[in-house]
Parts: structure tokens; C-alpha cells; sequence
């Protein structure tokens, strides 16, 4: 099979002639695994670890981030984020921004709100033919997560119980957002990606961040229309949440999501097992790979093992695409990196 063939039989949850796999790891990582390796580009690096995804994206052509102080930025949403070094490498920690202290729809619409033409969308039907036989991710989109960093999760949370004509303005904001972006992209590549992901945090490591009726109130109506954007163009839709996500996933499955990243494995109620048996045949399942404790911790056995241990459950039968539980991150080793990417590992079905 190609690797495009390859995704596309496990997202029909069928049997492919051996699992997939797709990476996803912090810049740290690449420029590390590259050195071991010996590689001088990314691309090099994904044909090394015989990965079946590739992503591409739209040429951003707005202004350039405001530089608001020392290591502090802000985006063209108007996220503020403040570059913070850990033991190993650098993150984003973002910061209070005016649209924390709105009140009022007039308060919301006075904030900036950005428009599509702040891409250029041209370039990715070139990226799109570069990999003739690869499936083609395009992602970015972020209906809540990125809406609480901008508004601020407490005030967001507030907002949804106390004032969701508040909740519901954001939300419309970035959807009408994502929604003619996802279509600007299906336009501009004549259809020549295959799956699309949407980005967002439903869940903590024990329980949801909302309640179920809740979700279906401020997330539910909005993701559909992206969902039903992707269906259209004849594009698979994988749906991101960290967390004890179990109780949406009905939801997920009924809204039409296609493929559910990333498997939060030591999450409460997220046992690869359990997941498979209830909605392995009506979802396929992407990543599984603990990036809390395995990767960074465990051994490069212990990693073959877990990898083994994936296949043999979410792998049975289709609808399985190895990868990690979250970006690998910078203090994961390479070896358990190779070990991870072990084709042959892959071939084992049973």
C-alpha cells in the first residue's frame, strides 16, 4: 500500500497491510533526531521513521506579531504569549489581554478580529503535489481552546454559565474563521488533502472541563459545521481533546468525526482496551503513544512493548493510526523515539 492507501483503509477502519503511523514533536526534538540521524530536513526525518502523514498549510502574508515587551508577543487574534525557558526547552505562556476584561457584546466588538486574506492560500496545492502519495493534513483550526486563551478560561467558563451571549460571539467568531479558512483551502487545492484536524482541550487528566449538556450547547453546533465543510469536499475530519474525554465521545461519532487524536492514555476512563471494544467499529483512534510517562520515562523497551501493546488492542481489526499521546517533547530521548517508529513493530496485527 502507499501511505496515503494506508491511512485511508485505517480511517475505514479496515485492515491495512500494516498500522500507520504520523509524528508530532516540538522543533527541539526534530533538530536532535535529525543530528542523531544525520539528516538534513524534516521531510528526511518523516521517510526515515516511515511516517504516512504529511501537513501543509497556507502562507501567512498579515503583519508580523507586536512586540509588546521583553519575550511578549501578540498574534493576530490578539493572544498575548510571553516565551518561558523550562529544564528542557522553550514554551509559550500566555497572558492577559484587553478582551479579559469585555463585559458586553459592544466590548467584544471592539476587538480586532481577523479575516482569511491574512493567508495565502495558493501555495498549498504545490505542498499538496509535492506528496503524491502521502495523506495530506491540513489543521490549525481551534474552536475552544484558542478562545479561552483569548478570553481567558475562567472568564470564558463565566461567560458559558452566566453570560453565553458572550460564550456564543466568540465562538461564532472563530468558526466563521476557521470555516472559510478550511473552504479557502479546499478551493485552492482543487480537494488535494484527505484529512483535516480541528484543535481543542475538552477534558482534565480525572474528568470533562464542562458538562455534557454544556458541550453540546457552546461546542457541539459549531464543530458540526466544520465537520460537514470537510464531508462535503470529500475530506476526513479528526477531532484533537486531551483528556477523560470518553463521555463525548457518542457526540464526537454522531457530529461524523472521523478520527480521534490523541489518546490520552493515563487520562481517567481512556484505557485503549475499553476504547476499542465500545467505539472501535464506528471511529478510528490516532496516536495512543504516552508522552507522560513511556516516552520521556520508560525505557526503549518498555516503549516496543507499549507500542505492541496498541496494535494488539486499538490496532485489532483497523482503525488505528500509531502516534503519540501529544507533541514529543524535548525531553524524550531518541532511542525511544527509534523505538517508537520501529516499522516492523507495526506488522504485528493480531
Amino acid at each position: 500500500m502507499t501511505p496515503r492507501e494506508r491511512i485511508l483503509t485505517a480511517v475505514a477502519r479496515e485492515v491495512p497491510d500494516r498500522i500507520p503511523a504520523d509524528y508530532k514533536a516540538e522543533p527541539e526534538v526534530n533538530q536532535a533526531m535529525m543530528k542523531r540521524l544525520g539528516l538534513s530536513s524534516y521531510d528526511e526525518l518523516l521517510n526515515y521513521l516511515q511516517v504516512d502523514v504529511r501537513r501543509i498549510e497556507p502562507l501567512y502574508v498579515g503583519p508580523p506579531d507586536k512586540v509588546l515587551g521583553e519575550d511578549i508577543t501578540e498574534d493576530y487574534w490578539g493572544i498575548r504569549a510571553k516565551r518561558v525557558t523550562a529544564s528542557h526547552g522553550t514554551y509559550s505562556m500566555y497572558i492577559e489581554t484587553d478582551i479579559w476584561h469585555a463585559e458586553t457584546i459592544e466590548d467584544l466588538e471592539k476587538h480586532s478580529w481577523p479575516a482569511c486574506d491574512i493567508f495565502d492560500y495558493s501555495v498549498m496545492k504545490e505542498q499538496c503535489e509535492k506528496y503524491p502519495e502521502h495523506a495530506i493534513l491540513f489543521e490549525g483550526s481551534d474552536l475552544f481552546t484558542r478562545p479561552c486563551i483569548l478570553r481567558g478560561m475562567e472568564n470564558m467558563m463565566l461567560d458559558m454559565a452566566l453570560r453565553p451571549e458572550l460564550a456564543h460571539y466568540i465562538m461564532e467568531k472563530f468558526t466563521s474563521f476557521y470555516c472559510e479558512d478550511l473552504t479557502r483551502a479546499l478551493e485552492a487545492t482543487n480537494g488535494g488533502f484527505q484529512l483535516y484536524c480541528e484543535w481543542s482541550d475538552f477534558g482534565t487528566q480525572e474528568s470533562l472541563l464542562m458538562s455534557v449538556p454544556m458541550w453540546r450547547e457552546f461546542i457541539s453546533p459549531y464543530l458540526k459545521r466544520l465537520i460537514d465543510i470537510c464531508h462535503s469536499g470529500g475530506v476526513k475530519f479528526m477531532l484533537h481533546s486531551c483528556g477523560a474525554i470518553r463521555d463525548l465521545i457518542p457526540d464526537f461519532i454522531s457530529l461524523g468525526v472521523d478520527i480521534l487524536d490523541p489518546i490520552q492514555v493515563m487520562a481517567k476512563g481512556m484505557e485503549p482496551a475499553g476504547l476499542k471494544k465500545d467505539f472501535g467499529d464506528k471511529i478510528c483512534f490516532h496516536g495512543g503513544l504516552c508522552t507522560q510517562s513511556t516516552l520521556p520515562f520508560g525505557t526503549p523497551e518498555a516503549v516496543r512493548d507499549e507500542v505492541l501493546d496498541r496494535v494488539a488492542t486499538l490496532g485489532v481489526g483497523g482503525g488505528y493510526i500509531i502516534a503519540p499521546s501529544h507533541n514529543i517533547q524535548p525531553d524524550t530521548s531518541c532511542d525511544n523515539i527509534l523505538a517508537m517508529y520501529d516499522s516492523a513493530l507495526r506488522e504485528n496485527r493480531a
